[in-house]
């Protein structure tokens, strides 16, 4: 019984970081759209994470947002090492979500 309970509230942690995770990509895209960041243009990692801390996502929060931006198709790597693509469904996201 104790561990049914246990992994079902693993399951209930895991769900909860994956919307945080979520809301935090989507913060994430919004701040680098708003920063001049498109479709065309990749961005150099560093520049990245200094738009992340601005809008006050650090270390797992970062990490989160990232993977999950990635997951979903919304941030690619770039050609370039140490560069990141912001790609159209991103785009997409950043412009019609109202999470402002």
């Amino acid at each position: 019984m104790f561990y049914i309970f246990r992994a079902q509230f693993r399951d209930v942690t895991l769900r909860f970081d994956t919307e945080m995770d979520r809301a935090d990509a989507i913060r994430l895209l919004q701040a680098l759209a708003d920063a001049g960041m498109d479709t065309r243009a990749p961005r150099a990692n560093v520049w990245i994470e200094k738009k992340a801390l601005e809008i006050g996502l650090e270390g797992g929060q970062f990490v989160g947002a990232l993977a999950y931006a990635g997951s979903e198709g919304w941030l690619a790597d770039a050609p370039r090492r140490g560069w990141t693509s912001l790609t159209r469904a991103g785009a997409a996201i950043a412009s019609r979500t109202a999470i402002r």
